[in-house]
């Protein structure tokens, strides 16, 4: 599980140290259980040989020759009083095993009626073990630097095609229209067919976000001029003057027709793209902003017996896009009002920021991950919008790079928290 969360160079250099690790351990331990044997092998013959000779010498009545590192102890078979305690329980055949510290070969062969004991030092062939075992781990470690440098090398130019198809996909460049293809830089293998499945991906997304911006774009523009009729309407009828009976709903319609306006405005900057993070809209403060909409939506709150209050805890001095900053603004006041039943909607004014606090049933926080998709909605007989505001003002917030955070109130109710400073 920790190797599948390396990077694929790292994956990759791990498994050519693990491949020279387990293939020069194998290696090893072939090499030092040959050595082993094969030294038996040899050391028994050469006993045997030795132990040949003395027997014919002594035939002959010769006195034993023996070579440098052997020891002889004859006894007649199952008399073993006159041999050292150490090699007195040995039966017939080769041995190995310590006295005082040192190590012996030992020879034990029945001939004659005598028992013989040819004892050989191990003391040459042990350090010359420790000189091939000390070789071996050296090859070993030698192995697996060799593969870890290796590995790396072969990483970075194996990967290199990859982390250069990677830098471009997520270039911005790759999502305007006349970038050029990603496949034609590289060989038809599986990273050509790669690269060729972001080319297709890509152009498939160039062509959905220009379809959406086309089609923002296209319906804001064409709105304008019955919006610029229905205004200008209303002025001309308010200049030849309005009967007492159909001023609120020429006020209605007057409201409604300035809110198509701003929300024209907004898709309008929405649909210019992200590169202009609002630099080609009017600017406003967020006081005077915020005094718009408290205005705009007073009569509505005074119609659900609702206070709407203005708070100002700090000056805040910034310039934000007019009409996005109406749009979240607007927003979040009209759903606190639509979801508050009595008590109050506060809209609190700081430095950097504002928030909008209600006194309603609040949100369970089940439901608070889901309130900024588009088309959710609390409970069905509340507010009479159809769920796409709050997903409105998280799409401007996220352009912008603006903050938006949904808390419970403690007492009930929510808080909508707008930080205008990008962090």
């Amino acid at each position: 599980m920790m190797l599948r969360k390396q990077s694929l160079a790292s994956r990759i250099v791990v498994a050519f140290v693990l491949m020279a690790a387990v293939g020069a351990g194998m290696f090893s331990v072939i090499i030092i259980n040959m050595v082993e044997s094969v030294e038996i092998q040899l050391i028994s013959e050469s006993l045997n040989r030795h132990l040949d000779f003395i027997t014919d010498e002594a035939d002959q009545g010769l006195r034993p020759h023996l070579a440098p590192g052997l020891e002889l102890h004859v006894a007649p078979v199952g008399a073993t009083g006159s041999i050292p305690a150490w090699l007195a329980t040995f039966p017939p055949g080769l041995h190995e095993t310590e006295s005082d510290d040192e190590a012996y070969h030992v020879l034990v062969r029945d001939q004659g009626g005598q028992r013989y004991f040819l004892v050989l030092d191990q003391r040459d062939f042990e350090h010359r073990e420790a000189m091939l075992e000390l070789a071996v781990s050296i090859g070993f470690v030698l192995a697996v630097l060799a593969a870890w440098l290796l590995g790396t090398a072969l990483a970075r130019t194996v990967i290199a095609p990859v982390v250069r198809l990677s830098g471009q996909v997520q270039h911005r460049d790759q999502l305007l229209p006349l970038a050029p293809p990603l496949a034609a830089e590289y060989a038809d293998d599986e990273v050509g067919k790669l690269a060729a499945a972001f080319d297709t991906a890509l152009g498939q997304l160039r062509q959905a976000l220009e379809r959406e911006q086309l089609f923002t774009s296209d319906v804001s523009h064409e709105l304008r001029t019955p919006l610029m009729v229905i205004a200008s309407s209303c002025e001309l009828l308010q200049a030849q003057g309005i009967a007492a009976n159909q001023r609120a709903q020429f006020e209605r319609i007057t409201r409604a027709c300035a809110e198509m306006q701003e929300l024209v405005e907004t898709f309008l900057g929405l649909a210019r793209g992200p590169q202009a993070k609002g630099s080609q809209l009017a600017g406003c403060s967020l006081a005077k902003a915020a005094d718009e909409q408290f205005q705009r939506w007073l009569p509505e709150a005074a119609q659900r017996e609702l206070t709407l209050e203005l708070v100002t805890e700090a000056g805040d001095s910034g310039s934000y896009p007019a009409p996005l900053l109406r749009a979240v603004l607007a927003n979040l006041v009209r759903n606190a009002i639509h979801y508050t039943d009595r008590g109050f909607v506060r809209l609190v004014l700081r430095h950097g920021g504002f928030s909008v606090v209600d006194s309603g049933a609040g949100i369970p926080e089940a439901e608070r991950a889901h309130v900024f998709r588009p088309f959710a909605r609390g409970e069905a007989s509340r507010g009479d919008g159809i769920g796409i505001g709050l997903s409105l003002v998280k799409r401007i917030c996220d352009r912008q790079d603006w903050k938006i955070a949904l808390t419970a109130r403690e007492g009930g109710g929510c808080e909508f928290r707008v930080d205008l400073r990008a962090s």
